[in-house]
């Protein structure tokens, strides 16, 4: 059976997201959605291979539908890649509620709703590629990063749970960060969004024995778990 060519993306106005879109349009059929439309159109307009929709992460009442309406125009989607995210740079004693709340929204609930909304078409053709964008952040939980780190583990503990309940199947689930990449979230960082490049094509690419449930980083595996003596006993445990 032949796999369709086609890829949904989120955050595709800027940074990562709009380096991806370029990069890979010429091999995909590309869904791209983010808030900013007109820059979506700016950038991609003239691109047949691009689809461009507007949609707000946040918007936890309306997005279910609004990707209902769009997953239907296009359907099916073998691969997917949950790229959109928000930082907000506080110390826990003075973010704000609706702050963490928008980070877990964006970062977590809405790479969720996706992968919802678009599992049981890959269930069905036993096929499917998902890429969830996180950090290093989880693990190094820095200073002032509490919601943009806390809404990351959340986002790295439904992708690792995901790709468990799917692994009889050939859907590979999988996390990767971009690495310290110049974005509107990041000005300041060293590397360009194209660093990521080539990690997001091994991991759209694997066969039906590559790995699922891991995280990937700069092209390197990172282990997300503590040493496999603790492992085991937590498992014992059932935790």
């Amino acid at each position: 059976m032949s796999v369709e060519r086609r890829l949904f993306i989120t955050g595709a106005s800027s940074g990562v997201g709009r380096s991806l879109v370029h990069y890979l349009k010429d091999r995909f059929e590309i869904v791209a959605v983010a808030r900013r439309l007109e820059r979506m159109k700016e950038e991609f307009g003239e691109d047949e291979t691009v689809s461009c929709y507007k949609l707000d992460l946040t918007g936890t009442t309306t997005l279910g539908p609004r990707l209902d309406e769009i997953i239907e125009r296009h359907r099916p989607i073998p691969y997917l890649i949950n790229n959109a995210g928000v930082r907000v740079s506080e110390p826990v004693e003075e973010v704000d509620g609706d702050a963490v709340r928008e980070s877990f929204e964006v970062n977590a609930f809405a790479p969720l709703t996706l992968m919802q909304k678009m599992l049981p078409a890959m269930q069905t053709f036993n096929f499917g590629r998902i890429v969830n964008m996180t950090s290093v952040a989880p693990l190094t939980c820095k200073p002032n990063y509490a919601a943009y780190s806390a809404s990351k583990s959340a986002l790295n503990a439904l992708t690792v749970t995901a790709a468990r309940e799917n692994a009889d199947a050939n859907i590979k689930i999988n996390l990767m960060s971009p690495g310290p990449v110049q974005t509107e979230m990041a000005p300041d960082a060293p590397m360009a969004p194209s660093s990521c490049h080539s990690t997001v094509d091994y991991l759209l690419g694997l066969d039906e024995d590559g790995p699922t449930g891991q995280f990937f980083w700069l092209g390197t595996n990172v282990p997300l778990f503590p040493h496999s003596k603790w492992k085991a006993v937590a498992q014992k445990q059932g935790q």
